[in-house]
Protein backbone atom coordinates (compact mmCIF):
# COMPACT_ATOMS: atom_id res chain seq x y z
CA UNK A 1 0.00 0.00 0.00
CA UNK A 2 1.50 3.64 -1.36
CA UNK A 3 1.43 6.08 1.45
CA UNK A 4 0.25 9.04 0.70
CA UNK A 5 1.91 11.41 3.27
CA UNK A 6 5.52 10.38 1.83
CA UNK A 7 5.30 11.07 -1.66
CA UNK A 8 5.37 14.97 -1.41
CA UNK A 9 8.85 14.48 0.11
CA UNK A 10 10.22 11.73 -2.48
CA UNK A 11 8.39 13.88 -5.85
CA UNK A 12 10.69 17.62 -4.27
CA UNK A 13 13.92 14.91 -3.46
CA UNK A 14 13.75 13.32 -7.05
CA UNK A 15 13.44 17.32 -8.13
CA UNK A 16 16.73 18.23 -5.90
CA UNK A 17 18.63 15.35 -7.48
CA UNK A 18 17.69 15.28 -10.93
CA UNK A 19 19.00 19.12 -10.75
CA UNK A 20 22.49 18.60 -8.93
CA UNK A 21 22.50 15.66 -11.35
CA UNK A 22 22.25 18.12 -14.07
CA UNK A 23 24.60 20.70 -12.53
CA UNK A 24 27.61 17.62 -11.83
CA UNK A 25 27.26 16.47 -15.50
CA UNK A 26 27.70 20.29 -17.24
CA UNK A 27 30.88 21.22 -19.12
CA UNK A 28 32.41 19.47 -20.73
CA UNK A 29 30.44 16.45 -20.42
CA UNK A 30 26.64 18.11 -21.26
CA UNK A 31 28.28 21.39 -23.07
CA UNK A 32 24.69 23.52 -23.11
CA UNK A 33 25.00 23.67 -19.07
CA UNK A 34 27.61 25.67 -17.68
CA UNK A 35 28.95 28.02 -14.36
CA UNK A 36 30.52 30.46 -15.83
CA UNK A 37 30.73 32.06 -19.60
CA UNK A 38 33.71 33.69 -20.60
CA UNK A 39 34.10 36.04 -24.10
CA UNK A 40 35.48 38.74 -26.09
CA UNK A 41 36.98 40.00 -28.90
CA UNK A 42 40.88 41.14 -29.97
CA UNK A 43 42.03 42.68 -32.93
CA UNK A 44 41.91 45.81 -34.59
CA UNK A 45 39.81 47.03 -38.12
CA UNK A 46 41.52 44.46 -40.07
CA UNK A 47 41.54 42.01 -38.06
CA UNK A 48 39.12 40.74 -35.46
CA UNK A 49 39.01 37.82 -33.59
CA UNK A 50 36.17 36.45 -31.07
CA UNK A 51 36.57 33.77 -28.63
CA UNK A 52 34.83 32.22 -25.72
CA UNK A 53 35.01 29.57 -23.62
CA UNK A 54 32.02 27.88 -21.13
CA UNK A 55 33.50 26.80 -17.34
CA UNK A 56 31.56 23.45 -15.73
CA UNK A 57 32.36 20.82 -12.58
CA UNK A 58 34.86 19.31 -14.24
CA UNK A 59 36.50 21.65 -17.00
CA UNK A 60 36.16 23.73 -20.08
CA UNK A 61 35.02 24.28 -23.19
CA UNK A 62 36.54 26.78 -25.47
CA UNK A 63 34.00 27.34 -28.48
CA UNK A 64 35.05 27.67 -32.36
CA UNK A 65 36.91 31.06 -32.93
CA UNK A 66 35.06 33.14 -35.21
CA UNK A 67 37.72 35.41 -36.83
CA UNK A 68 36.99 38.22 -39.69
CA UNK A 69 40.30 39.27 -41.72
CA UNK A 70 39.70 42.09 -44.21
CA UNK A 71 36.12 41.37 -44.50
CA UNK A 72 36.56 37.08 -44.64
CA UNK A 73 35.11 35.37 -41.96
CA UNK A 74 36.84 32.13 -40.37
CA UNK A 75 35.75 29.91 -37.97
CA UNK A 76 37.45 27.10 -36.02
CA UNK A 77 36.13 24.21 -34.18
CA UNK A 78 35.71 23.83 -30.52
CA UNK A 79 37.71 22.43 -28.39
CA UNK A 80 37.17 20.82 -24.43
CA UNK A 81 39.41 20.03 -22.00
CA UNK A 82 39.90 16.66 -19.95
CA UNK A 83 36.87 16.13 -16.71
CA UNK A 84 39.11 16.52 -13.51
CA UNK A 85 38.94 18.11 -10.51
CA UNK A 86 40.45 21.67 -9.94
CA UNK A 87 40.68 22.45 -13.16
CA UNK A 88 43.00 25.71 -14.41
CA UNK A 89 41.94 28.40 -16.88
CA UNK A 90 44.12 29.32 -20.03
CA UNK A 91 46.60 31.79 -19.00
CA UNK A 92 46.96 33.82 -22.03
CA UNK A 93 43.30 32.92 -23.20
CA UNK A 94 42.08 35.15 -20.22
CA UNK A 95 45.13 37.28 -19.18
CA UNK A 96 46.09 35.85 -15.75
CA UNK A 97 49.84 34.58 -16.89
CA UNK A 98 50.69 38.00 -14.83
CA UNK A 99 48.73 36.55 -11.43
CA UNK A 100 49.59 34.03 -9.57
CA UNK A 101 47.44 34.57 -6.82
CA UNK A 102 44.29 34.68 -9.11
CA UNK A 103 45.01 31.88 -10.62
CA UNK A 104 45.36 29.63 -7.45
CA UNK A 105 41.83 31.29 -6.05
CA UNK A 106 40.68 30.06 -8.93
CA UNK A 107 41.62 26.77 -9.02
CA UNK A 108 40.82 26.63 -5.07
CA UNK A 109 37.34 27.70 -6.28
CA UNK A 110 37.26 25.21 -9.29
CA UNK A 111 38.66 22.30 -6.67
CA UNK A 112 35.47 22.96 -4.60
CA UNK A 113 32.88 22.46 -6.98
CA UNK A 114 33.52 18.62 -5.92
CA UNK A 115 30.57 19.87 -3.61
CA UNK A 116 28.23 19.42 -6.29
CA UNK A 117 28.86 15.52 -6.77
CA UNK A 118 28.90 15.09 -2.94
CA UNK A 119 25.31 17.20 -2.84
CA UNK A 120 24.32 14.79 -5.75
CA UNK A 121 25.26 11.76 -3.85
CA UNK A 122 23.77 12.54 -0.62
CA UNK A 123 20.02 13.65 -2.54
CA UNK A 124 20.37 10.23 -4.14
CA UNK A 125 20.59 8.41 -0.80
CA UNK A 126 17.71 10.73 0.35
CA UNK A 127 15.57 9.54 -2.74
CA UNK A 128 15.91 5.77 -2.32
CA UNK A 129 14.76 6.41 1.18
CA UNK A 130 11.88 8.49 0.62
CA UNK A 131 11.09 5.65 -2.29
CA UNK A 132 10.88 2.94 0.08
CA UNK A 133 8.48 5.30 2.74
CA UNK A 134 6.76 5.91 -0.20
CA UNK A 135 6.40 2.44 -1.75
CA UNK A 136 6.45 0.06 1.67
CA UNK A 137 4.25 2.83 3.73
CA UNK A 138 6.88 3.27 6.10
CA UNK A 139 7.04 5.58 8.94
CA UNK A 140 11.04 4.58 9.98
CA UNK A 141 11.55 5.24 6.50
CA UNK A 142 10.17 8.59 6.44
CA UNK A 143 12.43 9.38 9.20
CA UNK A 144 15.27 8.20 7.79
CA UNK A 145 14.19 10.31 4.97
CA UNK A 146 14.04 13.12 6.84
CA UNK A 147 17.81 13.21 8.82
CA UNK A 148 19.68 11.96 5.15
CA UNK A 149 17.72 15.58 3.72
CA UNK A 150 18.96 17.37 6.80
CA UNK A 151 22.55 16.66 5.10
CA UNK A 152 22.05 16.71 1.65
CA UNK A 153 20.13 20.53 1.77
CA UNK A 154 22.73 21.93 3.63
CA UNK A 155 25.68 20.70 0.91
CA UNK A 156 23.38 21.79 -1.31
CA UNK A 157 23.39 25.59 -0.27
CA UNK A 158 26.73 25.61 0.41
CA UNK A 159 27.71 23.86 -3.58
CA UNK A 160 25.35 26.85 -4.73
CA UNK A 161 26.95 29.38 -2.87
CA UNK A 162 30.34 27.85 -4.31
CA UNK A 163 29.17 27.67 -8.24
CA UNK A 164 28.41 31.78 -7.72
CA UNK A 165 31.30 32.70 -5.72
CA UNK A 166 33.40 31.15 -8.75
CA UNK A 167 31.34 32.51 -11.40
CA UNK A 168 31.18 36.01 -10.07
CA UNK A 169 35.05 35.97 -8.90
CA UNK A 170 36.21 34.51 -12.04
CA UNK A 171 33.81 37.49 -14.12
CA UNK A 172 35.40 39.98 -12.14
CA UNK A 173 39.06 38.83 -12.31
CA UNK A 174 38.83 38.59 -15.98
CA UNK A 175 37.18 41.45 -16.45
CA UNK A 176 39.66 43.51 -14.02
CA UNK A 177 43.35 41.85 -15.67
CA UNK A 178 41.85 41.97 -19.24
CA UNK A 179 40.38 46.02 -19.07
CA UNK A 180 37.29 44.47 -19.93
CA UNK A 181 38.57 42.88 -23.16
CA UNK A 182 36.61 39.73 -22.00
CA UNK A 183 33.74 39.65 -20.44
CA UNK A 184 32.14 36.96 -17.85
CA UNK A 185 28.42 36.13 -18.00
CA UNK A 186 26.88 33.74 -14.74
CA UNK A 187 25.80 30.28 -16.40
CA UNK A 188 22.47 28.20 -16.29
CA UNK A 189 24.14 25.79 -14.13
CA UNK A 190 24.21 28.35 -11.01
CA UNK A 191 20.31 28.93 -11.44
CA UNK A 192 20.06 24.99 -11.91
CA UNK A 193 21.88 24.65 -8.35
CA UNK A 194 19.65 27.14 -6.57
CA UNK A 195 16.76 25.29 -8.01
CA UNK A 196 17.80 22.23 -6.49
CA UNK A 197 18.44 23.48 -3.32
CA UNK A 198 15.08 25.05 -2.91
CA UNK A 199 13.36 21.65 -3.49
CA UNK A 200 15.51 19.55 -1.19
CA UNK A 201 14.68 22.21 1.09
CA UNK A 202 10.81 22.12 0.34
CA UNK A 203 11.55 18.03 0.81
CA UNK A 204 12.58 18.60 4.31
CA UNK A 205 9.83 20.23 5.13
CA UNK A 206 7.45 18.07 3.37
CA UNK A 207 9.11 15.15 4.83
CA UNK A 208 9.09 16.55 8.74
CA UNK A 209 5.20 16.78 8.07
CA UNK A 210 5.30 13.33 6.36
CA UNK A 211 6.66 11.55 9.80
CA UNK A 212 3.26 12.47 11.66
CA UNK A 213 0.80 11.05 8.66
CA UNK A 214 -0.78 7.92 8.11
CA UNK A 215 0.81 4.66 7.62
CA UNK A 216 -0.37 0.86 6.77
CA UNK A 217 -1.29 -0.31 10.17
CA UNK A 218 -1.09 -4.21 9.61
CA UNK A 219 1.88 -4.66 12.29
CA UNK A 220 -0.94 -2.51 14.95
CA UNK A 221 -3.55 -4.48 14.57
CA UNK A 222 -2.00 -7.48 14.84
CA UNK A 223 -0.55 -6.12 18.62
CA UNK A 224 -4.13 -5.64 19.50
CA UNK A 225 -5.55 -8.95 18.58
CA UNK A 226 -2.38 -10.20 20.71
CA UNK A 227 -3.23 -8.41 23.72
CA UNK A 228 -6.76 -8.80 23.65
CA UNK A 229 -6.29 -12.30 23.39
CA UNK A 230 -8.28 -12.45 19.75
CA UNK A 231 -7.75 -15.97 18.19
CA UNK A 232 -9.54 -16.99 14.82
CA UNK A 233 -11.83 -19.69 14.52
CA UNK A 234 -12.73 -21.50 11.63
CA UNK A 235 -16.59 -22.38 10.72
CA UNK A 236 -16.99 -25.97 12.44
CA UNK A 237 -15.34 -24.12 15.51
CA UNK A 238 -17.84 -21.91 15.73
CA UNK A 239 -20.64 -24.51 14.98
CA UNK A 240 -19.44 -26.59 17.73
CA UNK A 241 -19.29 -23.92 20.45
CA UNK A 242 -23.11 -22.48 19.61
CA UNK A 243 -24.20 -26.34 19.83
CA UNK A 244 -22.70 -26.71 23.44
CA UNK A 245 -24.10 -22.97 24.09
CA UNK A 246 -27.68 -24.54 23.58
CA UNK A 247 -27.19 -27.85 25.69
CA UNK A 248 -27.11 -25.80 28.48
Amino acid sequence: MLARAAFPAFFFTFAGFLLFLLVTLSVPIIKTIYLLQVKGEAGGRAAKIGMAANAGVFGLCYKGGQASILGFDYSSNAACTDASVGYEFDDTFLGLSDNSGSRALIKGLTGSLILNVITCGLAGISLVLSFFAWCCSSRAMEILTFISLIFAAFASWLSFALDLALALVTRNRIEDYTNDLFTGEIGNAVWIALGGAVALTLAICLAGCGMFGRYSDRGNRAVVHEKTGYRRRYFWQRRGSSAARGTH
